[in-house]
C-alpha cells in the first residue's frame, strides 16, 4: 500500500510522473499533517503560504486514507479546478479506481419539471432571450448533469437561468414526474458511493442546518472535511445558523401557487392567488419606504432596531404576516390540488416562522439586521449569529472530529510570532485541535518589495483620493501599469478612476464594466492594462507572469465600524471586557490584507511591488501588526527604489 511519503520525496512519485515537479519540505509536512488528522479523528488547523501545493497535499492523503472525505472550497472557482484539474490528474496517474463527485447548490443544475413548464409557458422579454432558451433547449437533451457551468456561453445574469434551475424552494422530491431523471436525484446516488466529495462552503453549511432541524440531507454522512479556504468561514457559515425573510421569496411562492392553480383549472383559488401576490407587494412596498428606502449606491446594512423604526414597522409586519397567512390557509385547503401546492404551503410556513422570529427578536445570540436593494422596493430582514464557534463546537466538530481547516491567510501578529488564536476563537476549535503554520517556498525577499509612503492625507481627509490618484500615475508609468488597483469602496474606487482616466496612458478596466470572468481574462491579455476593482477581486483570483507587477491598496480593510454585524460583535466582546478593535477589527484586517497582498506573487519566478496608500501604517501604534504580518516584503522609502528593483540593479533599503 502507497504512503504519503511514497509521494512527497525528491524522487517519489509524483517526482517520476509530473515533469518539472519540485520537492518542498512544507508540502510534505503538510501532507502528513492532514493524514493523521483524518486517521487519528482531530481537527487541524493549517497556514499554506502560496506556493505550497496545498491542494495536493490535502487531496493525496485523503485519498490514500480510504476514509469517505468531503473537500468543501469557498468558492465555485476552486471547486471546479480541484474536480476538474487536479482529480482527474491524480485519478490518471495514480488512482484509477478513484470515484470522485462534485456536488454544488441546487441553483446549478436544471431542473427537468420547471424546463418543461417554462417551455409551455415561456416569458420572454427580448429575441436574444428566446434565442438563448433554444440552445439551453438543445443542451438539456444532451448533458449527463445538469450542471449550468457545461454551457460557457451561458451569461452569469440571465433571467431565464431562475425560471428553469432546480431549488428546494419548489422541489416536489419523489412526487415529481421526473424524480427518476432528475439530475440531483442522480448526483445524490453517485455522491453516496464516492470516495471523495467536492463541495463549497455555502452547500455545507446549508445541508448541516438541515441535518441539525432533522430535514433530511443534501451530502451522506462522511468520515472527514478539509475546507479550503477556510478564512471565510465565519461569513458564510454565518448566513446559514440563523433567519432570513426576503421580500423576493414571497413574490416566487406567489407566482408558483398562481401557476399551479392555473394548471389544475382552478379558477377561483386562481384569482385569489393574484389578488393577494398584489396586497403582499403594496405591503412590502410599504414596508420597505418604513425601512428608509434603498438609495442609489448598492445595497444598505443597517440595524434591525424596532424602537428607532417605530411602530410603523410592526404594524407592516403585521399586516404582511396576516397576508402571508392568509394565503397559507389558502394553499391549505387546496393541498390536494397538486404537489407544487403542497410545497407552497411548507415554504409559506417556513417564511412566516422566519418574520415572527426576526419581529420577536427573542434570541440573544443573534444580531438583526436587514438590508435594502438601491433603487427598487426590495429587502432583506436577517438575523446572524453574534458568535460562530458554539455552533461549529456542536454541529461541526462533534459530529465530523476529522476536520481540516486551510488556507494562505489564518493566521494573525501576537506579539513576535504569528498566531492561530483569533481563528481558534471565532470558530470554536476544541483544546485538542493541532496547528501547522507553513511559510510560502518563494522568495519574497528578493523578488517583492513594499511602499508606504510617509507624507500623505488619512484616508479619512479631504485630499486623499487625488494624493491616491497622483501617486498611482507616478508609480504606474515605473511598472508600466500591469497593475491591480484594489480599493474597500465602490466611491473610493470611482473617484480615483475619474482622476485618473485621462491622463493614464495604459488600458484601464474597471469592476462592473463585464462580468468578472470576462474582465479577468482582459485584464490577463492586455499586459500593461491596470485594473481597478473591490473586494470581490482581493482573493480568488490568479495571474502570474508578466500581466500583475504591482498590487496598489487604497487603505487598510478595516470593516466599517457600524455595519450592524461588525458593531454587535463589537459590543459583545467589549461587555466580555475585551477590545473590539484590538481583539476582532485588526485580526479580520490584517487576514483580508494578506489576500490582497497574496494577489500578486502567484509563482516562483513573478516579481512585483505593493503599494498601500494608508499612512497609518507608520503613524498608529497598530501599524507594526500588519507590517509583521507582510513580512518577509522588504519595506521601501522612496519611489526612485522602484526603479532600481524593476531593472534589478540595487536591493531596496530595509526601513519601513
Amino acid at each position: 500500500m502507497k504512503t504519503i511519503d511514497d509521494f512527497f520525496s525528491r524522487k517519489g512519485l509524483l517526482a517520476e510522473k509530473i515533469p518539472g515537479f519540485e520537492f518542498r519540505p512544507v508540502q510534505r509536512e503538510m501532507a502528513l499533517s492532514v493524514g493523521r488528522c483524518i486517521a487519528e479523528g482531530v481537527p487541524l488547523i493549517v497556514e499554506a503560504g502560496t506556493g505550497t501545493g496545498k491542494t495536493w497535499a490535502y487531496l493525496i492523503p485523503s485519498i490514500l486514507s480510504g476514509a469517505k472525505v468531503l473537500i468543501s472550497t469557498a468558492t465555485k472557482t476552486l471547486q471546479d479546478q480541484v474536480f476538474d484539474r487536479d482529480i482527474p490528474l491524480l485519478k490518471k496517474l495514480f488512482f484509477p479506481d478513484l470515484h470522485a463527485v462534485c456536488v454544488k447548490g441546487r441553483r446549478n443544475y436544471l431542473c427537468l419539471r420547471r424546463l418543461r413548464e417554462f417551455t409551455y409557458q415561456p416569458s420572454f422579454w427580448n429575441p436574444e432571450e428566446a434565442k438563448l432558451f433554444r440552445s439551453i433547449q438543445q443542451w438539456s437533451r444532451t448533458t449527463r448533469t445538469g450542471d449550468r457551468t457545461e454551457m460557457e456561453w451561458l451569461p452569469d445574469d440571465t433571467r431565464i437561468w431562475n425560471d428553469i434551475a432546480a431549488g428546494s424552494d419548489g422541489c416536489l422530491g419523489q412526487a415529481c414526474d421526473d424524480f427518476s431523471r432528475c439530475f440531483l436525484t442522480r448526483l445524490r446516488v453517485e455522491a453516496s458511493r464516492a470516495h471523495l466529495l467536492v463541495v463549497n462552503h455555502h452547500l455545507y453549511f446549508a445541508d448541516l442546518v438541515l441535518k441539525n432541524r432533522g430535514f433530511g440531507e443534501v451530502l451522506p454522512e462522511h468520515d472527514a472535511v478539509v475546507f479550503d479556504e477556510a478564512h471565510q468561514l465565519e461569513d458564510i457559515a454565518g448566513t446559514y445558523f440563523g433567519l432570513e425573510y426576503s421580500s423576493f421569496a414571497a413574490g416566487d411562492i406567489c407566482r408558483d401557487l398562481e401557476k399551479a392553480f392555473v394548471a389544475s383549472g382552478l379558477k377561483q383559488p386562481v384569482e385569489t392567488v393574484r389578488a393577494a401576490r398584489a396586497h403582499i407587494a403594496v405591503i412590502q412596498k410599504e414596508l420597505h419606504q418604513v425601512l428608509g428606502g434603498g438609495g442609489r449606491e448598492g445595497s444598505r446594512r443597517l440595524p434591525l432596531d424596532k424602537d428607532r423604526l417605530g411602530p410603523a414597522f410592526e404594524g407592516k409586519v403585521a399586516d404582511l404576516s396576516q397576508a402571508l397567512e392568509h394565503l397559507q390557509a389558502l394553499a391549505s385547503v387546496e393541498r390536494q390540488a397538486s404537489s407544487v401546492v403542497e410545497s407552497c404551503h411548507g415554504r409559506l410556513g417556513e417564511l412566516i416562522h422566519a418574520l415572527h422570529g426576526l419581529v420577536s427578536q427573542e434570541d440573544a445570540s443573534l444580531v438583526y439586521w436587514y438590508e435594502t436593494a438601491p433603487a427598487r422596493p426590495d429587502f432583506i430582514l436577517h438575523a446572524t449569529p453574534l458568535d460562530i464557534g458554539p455552533i461549529f463546537r456542536d454541529s461541526l466538530f462533534q459530529r465530523t472530529p476529522s476536520v481540516v481547516l486551510t488556507s494562505a491567510t489564518l493566521s494573525t501578529p501576537d506579539g513576535l510570532r504569528p498566531s492561530f488564536r483569533f481563528v481558534r476563537e471565532r470558530l470554536g476549535l476544541p483544546p485538542e485541535s493541532r496547528e501547522c503554520l507553513l511559510p510560502s517556498p518563494f522568495d519574497y525577499a528578493s523578488n517583492t518589495i513594499l511602499y508606504v509612503p510617509r507624507s500623505f492625507p488619512a484616508p479619512q481627509e479631504p485630499g486623499f483620493c487625488q494624493a491616491c490618484a497622483d501617486h498611482s500615475r507616478i508609480i504606474l508609468e515605473k511598472t508600466g501599469g500591469r497593475a491591480l488597483f484594489l480599493f474597500t469602496s465602490f466611491r473610493n474606487m470611482h473617484r480615483v478612476y475619474e482622476m485618473l482616466r485621462e491622463t493614464l496612458r495604459y488600458p484601464v478596466l474597471v469592476q462592473g464594466q463585464q462580468p468578472k470572468r470576462a474582465l479577468l481574462g482582459r485584464f490577463k491579455e492586455s499586459v500593461e492594462s491596470v485594473l481597478f476593482a473591490t473586494y470581490s477581486f482581493w482573493e480568488g483570483i490568479d495571474v502570474p507572469g508578466e500581466a500583475l507587477s504591482c498590487v496598489l491598496i487604497d487603505k487598510l480593510p478595516f470593516e466599517v465600524p457600524d455595519d450592524p454585524i461588525t458593531a454587535a460583535r463589537i459590543r459583545r466582546l467589549e461587555q466580555q471586557g475585551a477590545s473590539g478593535f484590538t481583539s476582532y477589527q485588526i485580526p479580520r484586517a490584517v487576514i483580508h490584507l494578506k489576500q490582497g497582498v497574496g494577489r500578486l506573487i502567484r509563482s516562483q519566478t513573478d516579481r512585483g511591488l505593493v503599494v498601500i496608500f494608508d499612512v497609518r501604517l507608520h503613524t498608529k501604534p497598530y501599524g507594526r501588526i500588519f507590517f509583521q504580518s507582510l513580512a518577509p516584503i522588504r519595506p521601501i522609502r522612496r519611489l526612485e527604489e522602484i526603479d532600481s528593483f524593476f531593472k534589478g540593479d540595487a536591493t531596496p533599503q530595509r526601513n519601513c
